[in-house]
């Protein structure tokens, strides 16, 4: 079978979600909080909630309803739990003869359905029953189920959601994404059911026919101007993702917030890997967006999320809408979606509809949210830096948890070389060294790992630069960077912490860049390779230092990658280079790092 038919029956295999050739089918829940505020809206008054619904001239006889309930019925319908007060009696002249009051709780049935139009969300009651206070027990007082009858189910019947503005936002949406030329795809919805989650709604969206080929055209070379938006296409998506995970991150339980800001670094790794390849024929925040997507999905769709009732249906539509883009993408190339700085801030205000563009611009300044979300402390200070001068002797030495400012100033564009190598190790491993006793003061580390985290910070900037944070290119003494955008002495991505690192410290700063790169360092081996238990999963202590490095080189989902065969030839030949490095270092100390300047070390 030729190769093109075989990647069409694939494509037709993993169609998502149903998907047809014509029309993709995308379930969309919409949370019963959406419903609680319809009620507190149309139905029930007050902080009591309380609904007035029947009450003679006289005042003798009446009903409420108080603190409806909502949850889903075993059958496919909504049942709501109201409290249910009423006075009945015979009223005579300016008296109310034999007065009774009785409480229970009415157990109401209710069937959602879409309007005529498709765009609202009515309801029909079902059926309703009365219950004791015990909600166990039938109790049926005759007068009071043909209130019931007369003034309860049509107030029920008469609920309506409105949810063209969602269905509005979606359009729009999927206007801006269509590829010029390209017929945007009609979006409906269509099948209501209650399910345990919430309202279950789908989402139809009719694509417009595709073109004679299956797959798109290889893109052509991107010209001039086109490169020009490159740059803005993945700083748009940066900021976009930065300020989603941020806002999902505040409505998060700790636990679902540290998954979220393990996302985010993820996704962070990955744009840092799609500028380091330098392949500018494509766009690449098509393909950030689907890896992002595939991983934060599933904890949008599973996790209760701390959301407001008049945010939920925002919510429900801003996961619709993105799984939307991913379905198409997947079952209709030929529509060719485009993801840039405009549709990205048209799916954020799918959100959040109030949200700024400054919210969500691209920036690099240092952001105490960001690290706190990443569980750093607010702010890495910079440490004070004093010129060298005549009386520095005079100087006293840095206290516990400092870093020298002297010895800053004597590394500041020192380029190792042959002749003074010796002096040039022996005075970084005295900065190293500090960083070290600053850690060991902080008491993160536990006392049991601390010397497999200083022999790892040791490694890791011998592995990343040779301990070095300064070159020579051009005739100019320049700070070393990757062609990824990764600085100074522990090659600290400048894409990947944006916001939680000061971009400038790290390319002049050799001290902030050293105590930066430990402070990932003691984040990945404290809060992944121990917490996650690695050491004991493998029998050896010394394997945390090979997690915490892994996670280091490629994110928080490389933590396991130096012992799996699946391990990828260039990752594996990574790790065991730091592995070979970090025995070296155990064994020789600062000596074996002459082994990078082509004198004798053991490495």
């Amino acid at each position: 079978m030729p190769a093109a038919l075989w990647v069409a029956l694939l494509l037709w295999i993993l169609l998502p979600l149903q998907a047809h050739a014509e029309v993709l089918r995308i379930p969309l829940t919409l949370d019963y909080r959406i419903l609680d505020k319809a009620l507190a809206e149309q139905l029930f008054q007050g902080p009591q909630q309380v609904a007035a619904l029947y009450s003679d001239a006289s005042g003798c006889n009446s009903l409420q309803l108080i603190n409806p309930r909502i949850d889903s019925g075993d059958d496919g319908h909504i049942r709501i739990l109201s409290d249910i007060d009423t006075r009945v009696g015979s009223p005579a002249s300016d008296r109310c003869l034999f007065p009774l009051q009785w409480q229970g709780v009415l157990d109401t049935r209710l069937e959602a359905y879409l309007d005529a139009n498709g765009s609202t969300l009515d309801f029909r009651v079902i059926d309703s029953d009365i219950l004791k206070t015990d909600q166990q027990t039938r109790a049926l007082p005759g007068i009071v189920w043909s209130w019931i009858k007369d003034a309860v189910h049509p107030r029920f019947n008469a609920i309506r959601i409105e949810l063209s503005p969602a269905l509005d936002g979606l359009q729009r949406l999927m206007e801006i994404t269509a590829h010029p030329g390209k017929a945007p795809v009609a979006i409906a919805l269509s099948d209501v059911s209650a399910t345990p989650a919430g309202l279950r709604v789908e989402l139809k969206l009719e694509t417009p026919e595709p073109v004679p080929d299956l797959f798109p055209p290889d893109v052509a070379p991107l010209s001039d101007d086109e490169l020009a938006r490159w740059d803005t296409a993945w700083q748009a998506w940066d900021g976009f993702a930065t300020w989603l995970i941020k806002t999902i991150a505040s409505a998060s339980e700790p636990e679902l917030a540290e998954a979220l800001a393990d996302i985010l670094l993820d996704a962070r790794y990955d744009l840092r890997d799609a500028l380091a390849e330098g392949d500018r024929s494509r766009d690449p925040v098509r393909d950030l967006f689907l890896k992002t997507w595939d991983r934060l999905a599933p904890l949008l769709h599973d996790s209760r999320l701390n959301i407001p009732g008049g945010d939920a249906l925002q919510y429900a539509t801003f996961i619709g809408a993105a799984d939307a883009l991913q379905a198409l993408d997947r079952a209709a190339p030929h529509l060719g979606l485009q993801l840039n700085r405009n549709s990205l801030r048209s799916l954020a205000r799918l959100l959040v509809p109030g949200v700024s563009d400054d919210s969500l611009d691209y920036g690099t300044e240092v952001d105490p949210a960001l690290r706190t979300l990443l569980g750093l402390e607010p702010e890495l200070s910079e440490e004070p830096e004093d010129p060298l001068s005549p009386f520095a002797w005079l100087i006293p030495t840095a206290h516990a948890g400092q870093i020298d400012p002297v010895l800053v100033t004597e590394l500041t564009g020192w380029v190792p070389t042959t002749t003074d190598l010796d002096a040039y190790l022996k005075t970084l491993a005295l900065l190293l060294d500090q960083v070290i006793s600053a850690e060991r003061q902080k008491d993160k580390v536990p006392v049991a790992f601390f010397n497999i985290y200083a022999n790892t910070l040791r490694t890791t900037a011998w592995q990343e630069s040779c301990w070095r944070q300064f070159v020579i290119a051009g005739g100019q003494v320049k700070t070393i960077q990757s062609t990824g955008g990764a600085l100074g002495l522990m090659q600290i991505n400048r894409h990947v912490w944006r916001g939680v690192y000061n971009i400038d410290a790290l390319t002049r700063d050799i001290g902030y860049n050293a105590r930066a790169g430990s402070e990932i360092l003691v984040h990945y081996l404290v809060d992944f390779a121990i917490k996650r238990r690695e050491h004991e999963t493998t029998g050896d202590p010394r394997n945390l230092a090979r997690a915490a490095y892994a996670v280091y080189n490629g994110g928080p989902g490389h933590l396991s990658r130096y012992r799996k065969d699946s391990t990828s030839k260039r990752l594996r030949a990574i790790d065991a280079e730091f592995w070979k490095k970090y025995q070296a270092m155990a064994s020789q100390g600062p000596e074996a790092v002459k082994a990078c300047y082509g004198a004798p070390g053991s490495a």
